[in-house]
């Protein structure tokens, strides 16, 4: 587990439960006037349902009057015609209430959910790269899709149940103690030791539902890093190592689930024997005073339903607990990733241009990646505005964070770096996106089509539009070949095409969007020599465009760079054309010379 991940499950956990509820109240509001109404068509339905036992209640007790001839037969008859009709009244209306209560918090649960998690994705994607990476992908995707689902039976089960089951309490309690006093007590004395068992039960299921949901995200993360990596798990053998490294996951989930499920099956049985001594307390007082024509058989039956009923609603209120936690578990899941404040923003005061100029600067920058380990250390270098820069060195000396640190995807953490002597955190971020095209070496495509994957559901984008910035970059020479040329569809990741094919079809994407600055990082480093040969002559075009920055390996694709910044461990230490790089006979001459170019090295000695 890296720090950033324990950081963030101590801040999660930490979190308290009506700072949970408190997050989602914005999302309620819309539809709290409809969530009041079906509550209180809830409290009737559920007030219906309770007193039903007290119309039955009155119908024996009839009846028994009758019998020891204290009611005519034509009134015995008509009280029992009443009472039927109003029992019978009572659960078609209680019945269909209930329905329209279970549609209603169900189609609110899902409209709450649905507007939480879209601005939970769009809070995921507001955050840098450098956050997004801080936690696995597979925890976003469990926390955006599972973790937010579970919340959802908050709203359309387990807050209806609950104020239902509190609700029943309450009309019971209220009605034994105005027909049967000393009953109210009996059922009253139980509350404190049912509310006991249940906030220790609870403290205890909560830590292994924490686990379960941790154990959960660990998983998706392994699954999404395991299916990406199939292609080198099987070309090295390595399947049974993967099904062992699942085998733990796997146990983890199921070790966490069994202890919650050990814990409430001693909670359940506790709560069941309570009921039973309830009732047995409640018919030894009761049956000998029916015994003795003190108390109707009506008024015995009903509280032998009220008993019964009575630990119904705390049955109910003790398995939502159960499922509380493991909301609650999700809750903490969610909100901590919402509170998370993205670390890269637009200013109050953004600037925004329709267009560079394409002077870049960098003034004293200074990066790290990681705590102290510094990638860049005290950079400044200038580009003109409609040169061609070029940065080469070895693996790791900090060419690629260059690119990064100018479309600020990173922040720098020390200096400066400025686009028309605009420091760029004072630029919008959709100023500077629009106006920068970032090529990359690991292009990412979408499924879909050739056509969706160039203007990336751009609708503003014409389908000609699409078509030139392909020709421009000489991606039109293997699309129009294809059965259903720009529709041809892309499979996951772009993976029916070839590394070349994918990276042509990048440089159309970034063109088509005509920016005024273009870097590209290693963006020729994976392809053929023909598909090289294609992007060289468009780079040539694409030079006419305005200021460009490669970083580059192959020194060939850069030699008619306007200026070549030699970088090594984090600093420029040497920069000049190509011609000047070679004279000086440094770095960059010996880079040149690994690269089998002796002879125009010698060339340039003579």
């Amino acid at each position: 587990m890296t720090e950033f991940e324990e950081e963030l499950e101590t801040k999660q956990y930490s979190l308290k439960d009506t700072k949970l509820l408190k997050g989602f109240l914005p999302y309620i509001k819309p539809y709290l006037k409809h969530f009041i109404f079906i509550l209180l068509l809830d409290i009737v339905v559920d007030t219906l349902f309770t007193v039903e036992p007290v119309v039955v209640s009155r119908l024996l007790n009839n009846l028994q009057q009758f019998s020891d001839g204290l009611m005519t037969q034509s009134e015995v008859l008509n009280s029992v015609i009443l009472l039927m009709s109003i029992d019978a009244s009572m659960m078609i209306v209680a019945s269909l209430g209930a329905y329209l209560v279970n549609m209603g918090l169900k189609k609110i649960g899902s409209y709450i959910i649905r507007d939480f998690r879209n601005d939970m994705f769009k809070h995921v994607y507001s955050l840098s790269l450098s956050q997004l990476r801080d936690l696995p992908i597979g925890s976003y995707v469990t926390r955006i899709t599972n973790d937010t689902q579970n919340l959802s039976s908050f709203f359309s089960d387990v807050l209806p149940q609950l104020l239902r089951a509190i609700l029943t309490l309450l009309i019971i309690l209220v009605t034994t103690f105005v027909m049967e006093g000393l009953y109210g007590f009996i059922f009253l004395s139980f509350l404190p030791v049912v509310f006991l068992l249940s906030y220790f039960f609870r403290k205890k299921a909560k830590k292994y539902y924490r686990m379960e949901k941790k154990s959960i995200s660990k998983m998706n993360s392994f699954l999404s890093e395991s299916f990406q990596g199939v292609k080198v798990t099987k070309t090295y053998n390595r399947e049974e190592k993967k099904n062992q490294e699942f085998e733990v996951c796997n146990d983890r989930i199921y070790h966490s689930f069994l202890k919650s499920q050990d814990l409430f099956a001693i909670f359940y049985p506790m709560m069941y024997l309570l009921q039973m001594v309830c009732i047995i307390i409640i018919l030894a007082f009761a049956v000998p005073k029916v015994a003795l024509g003190v108390m109707l058989v009506g008024d015995l039956n009903m509280l032998y339903s009220y008993s019964t009923q009575f630990f119904s609603p705390i049955q109910t209120i003790t398995q939502l607990l159960n499922n509380l936690q493991s909301i609650i578990s999700s809750g903490e899941r969610t909100q901590a990733i919402m509170d998370m404040k993205p670390e890269i923003t637009s200013g109050e005061d953004s600037v925004n241009v329709p267009a560079f100029k394409g002077k870049i600067e960098f003034r004293n920058v200074s990066f790290a990646y990681e705590k102290d380990n510094y990638v860049l250390k005290d950079v400044s270098f200038i580009i003109k505005p409609g040169e061609t820069a070029a940065f080469v060195g070895a693996t790791g000396a900090g060419k690629s964070t260059i690119i990064s640190l100018i479309s600020r995807t990173y922040e720098v953490n020390a200096g400066q770096v400025l686009i028309d002597d605009i420091d760029i955190r004072d630029y919008s971020l959709t100023c500077l996106r629009r106006n920068v095209g970032v090529m990359l070496q690991d292009v990412f495509l979408f499924s879909g089509t050739i056509e969706e994957n160039i203007s990336l559901g751009d609708e503003k984008l014409t389908s000609k539009e699409i078509e030139d910035g392909a020709k421009e970059v000489g991606a039109d020479t293997f699309i129009t070949r294809l059965p259903k040329s720009y529709q041809e569809k892309v499979t996951e990741r772009g993976e029916n095409f070839s590394a070349g094919q994918r990276q042509l079809i990048s440089f159309a994407r970034t063109l088509v969007y005509k920016p005024s600055l273009v870097l590209l990082d290693e963006a020729t480093a994976n392809i053929d020599t023909e598909t090289e040969n294609i992007i060289q002559k468009s780079l040539e075009r694409m030079r006419s465009i305005g200021t460009m920055v490669i970083v580059a390996h192959r020194l060939s694709t850069i030699k008619n760079a306007n200026v070549i910044f030699v970088v090594s461990h984090g600093s420029i230490i040497e920069s000049g054309t190509h011609q000047e790089l070679l004279k000086q006979h440094g770095t960059y001459y010996n880079l040149y010379r690994l690269q089998n170019m002796e002879n125009d090295a010698k060339l340039i000695k003579e």
